[in-house]
């Protein structure tokens, strides 16, 4: 592990119910984005994204945590916030928010080694700060009674290398798998637990098909196969295949899926239908589209347009109480929305139906 340096030593600092005006006041943020969700059994909706400084990456990038205890109607100040580290020289970026079987909330958040110009290896610098280091980390605590009037997290751990950026699949057998992706690699990236997140072994799968940023998501088939979907750079997603529960997979092959190199959802619903939101398109971030699929993911019977305006990107989904809840993002460092609606499977399958979508956050 000593190859990782500072991003995988110690956790960035946790900033409870932060009152410093540079994480609280959203109308002096330069740039935001990433959003993700999750939803407790008592229906509190938990929101997570990226912000500070003026783009991604920089050294004042810190992660936040917003909730709603109203449906998504109003939504708090920040109840927390994971900051970048100066002193240490490790960025915070992409939280991941999930709520597993039990009905524990858990935050993963990713951090990622930096440097000052002029004290290590030339890279892409930003204002001062190299980012060239694809060696990420994966951190997360826990909650175990996100209801709660206090919330209590245990304290944060690195779990494994990698870079996540989609909610932990649990299989029917009872393995969790999270896919955060390795950059280092040509392979796919992800890590197994078989005792409920406690420990995890880290695995790696087929060859990827090109891109710098290879994002993969997946769901379980009817049959027991694990069916996952890779961002690509060549205009459609990848896939491949597991047939043992994670452990090995096939050769990937490209999925026949438009997307324009950028991150989806995909997950079964539920009801057993697969639900997928993604751009449709092959080149440009626009046409935030969900699909709905009742043969496993082999057709899509139902695709509806949620959006249709450009630089829209990074869906989220919560399913809760027979209603899906989604969150996005639009122009990162233009309009820095943060994107929300709910909507159910009877929705997207009627054509009269207009997506509902709010703004939680702009500034």
């Amino acid at each position: 592990m000593s190859e990782l340096t500072n991003a995988g030593k110690q956790s960035c600092e946790i900033i409870w119910n932060p009152t410093d005006e540079k994480y609280t006041n959203e109308h002096i943020r330069h740039f935001q984005g990433c959003p993700t969700i999750a939803v407790t059994r008592g229906g509190r909706i938990f929101m997570g994204w990226y912000s500070g400084g003026r783009c991604e990456p920089h050294m004042e990038n810190f992660n936040l945590i917003v909730k709603s205890d109203d449906g998504g109607e109003t939504w708090s100040k920040p109840i927390v916030v994971i900051p970048s580290s100066m002193e240490r020289w490790v960025q915070s970026l992409d939280i991941q928010l999930w709520i597993d079987p039990d009905g524990r909330f858990h935050v993963f958040w990713v951090q990622n080694n930096t440097h000052p110009v002029g004290q290590g290896k030339d890279g892409y610098t930003i204002d001062g700060w190299v980012f060239g280091d694809p060696r990420h980390t994966e951190w997360e605590m826990i909650c175990e009674n996100p209801d709660a009037d206090e919330l209590t997290f245990t304290e944060p751990r690195m779990l494994d290398i990698g870079f996540l950026r989609c909610k932990p699949l649990v299989t029917k057998s009872g393995r969790w798998i999270n896919f955060n992706y390795d950059q280092m690699t040509d392979r796919y990236g992800y890590s197994i637990s078989d005792d409920k997140g406690a420990t995890w072994t880290r695995r790696y799968g087929a060859k990827k098909i090109a891109t710098p940023f290879d994002e993969g998501m997946a769901y379980q088939k009817e049959n027991g196969d694990i069916r996952m979907l890779a961002r690509t750079s060549i205009g459609e997603l990848a896939e491949t295949t597991s047939h043992d529960d994670g452990l090995t997979w096939d050769e990937t092959i490209p999925s026949g899926i438009d997307s324009p190199n950028t991150h989806f959802y995909i997950a079964r619903t539920p009801s057993g239908r697969v639900l997928m939101i993604n751009n449709d398109h092959r080149t440009s971030r626009c046409n935030m589209t969900v699909y709905l699929s009742e043969d496993d993911g082999v057709t899509w019977k139902y695709k509806r347009l949620i959006d249709g305006r450009n630089n829209l990107s990074y869906p989220d989904v919560e399913f809760h109480n027979g209603e899906i809840y989604l969150t996005y993002d639009r122009e990162r460092t233009g309009a820095m929305e943060i994107l929300f609606t709910r909507f159910t499977e009877a929705d997207i399958m009627d054509e009269s139906y207009s997506f509902d979508v709010k703004i939680v956050s702009k500034p």
